[in-house]
């Protein structure tokens, strides 16, 4: 069972984007279950598999949700089966290690010329589920990018840009493509929204949207100039300075 559970996690996260796993790593005396027993603990309130039941699992079950709700690193803790931590005479001990798994964060990389290409990469070997997004098939090659990113052909009017991510960064080939991306993105919930190009450009394009409704609201949500201000030439170094941007936004919530 404990082998089944682990193969539960790519479908959990995938529905779900978060879970809990929690795998008793010891257990001395008498104690419900032995090493390597599994469980996932679902955001939903839902569970996958069993280390034991009982009271037992009912405080793991509150650590797990602490660690669900508040996030953190990996944690052990030790549950003593005793009458006067217990309530049970049992007089085992179990030590239990609580993971909080994460679906890798989406990003959407807008533009697949140098910057793209760039930022794909790095952003693929930190972690992310990359897709990369252009309107010209002569950019979109395969070869180009780390296995596993996702390549998609734009329309003209940007219809198809994909809406189902949480990170996207606009490094398109001009304020043009970048706009029709913008009005695609408008209403869509990101963790964060970033645009290349000058503080010339952004005025521009923002006194257009404005002209189309967009509020201030809308328009401070996108971080432009995109990146941290490290004094970023190089296409592989602004890559960098967006992904260190993005990293910020994702860890500090």
């Amino acid at each position: 069972m404990s082998a089944e559970i682990l193969g539960l996690v790519p479908e959990v996260l995938a529905t779900h984007g978060v879970a809990v796993l929690a795998t008793v790593v010891d257990a001395v005396g008498s104690t419900p279950r032995g090493r390597a027993a599994r469980m996932l603990f679902l955001p939903s309130g839902e569970e996958r598999g069993t280390i034991g039941g009982g009271r037992f699992e009912s405080l793991v079950r509150a650590d797990a949700q602490r660690l669900l709700t508040a996030g953190g690193l990996p944690e052990t803790r030790e549950y003593s089966f005793t009458p006067e931590e217990f309530g049970a005479v049992c007089g085992g001990r179990a030590t239990v290690l609580l993971e909080r798994l994460e679906r890798p964060p989406r990003l959407l990389v807008v533009g697949a010329g140098h910057c793209g290409r760039a930022l794909a990469r790095a952003a693929a070997f930190s972690g992310y589920a990359v897709t990369v997004a252009d309107d010209r098939d002569s950019e979109l090659v395969a070869e180009a990018f780390p296995q596993g990113v996702a390549l998609v052909h734009l329309t003209p009017d940007h219809a198809n840009l994909p809406l189902d991510v949480a990170h996207v960064a606009l490094v398109s080939r001009g304020h043009v493509t970048d706009g029709l991306a913008l009005r695609r993105l408008r209403g869509v919930p990101l963790v964060y929204l970033g645009m290349i190009g000058s503080r010339a450009k952004r005025k521009a394009l923002f006194e257009e949207l404005r002209a189309e409704g967009f509020t201030d609201a809308e328009l401070e949500r996108v971080n432009c100039p995109i990146g941290l201000a490290i004094g970023a030439e190089t296409p592989e170094e602004i890559a960098i300075s967006i992904l260190a941007e993005l990293i910020a936004k994702r860890r500090k919530g």
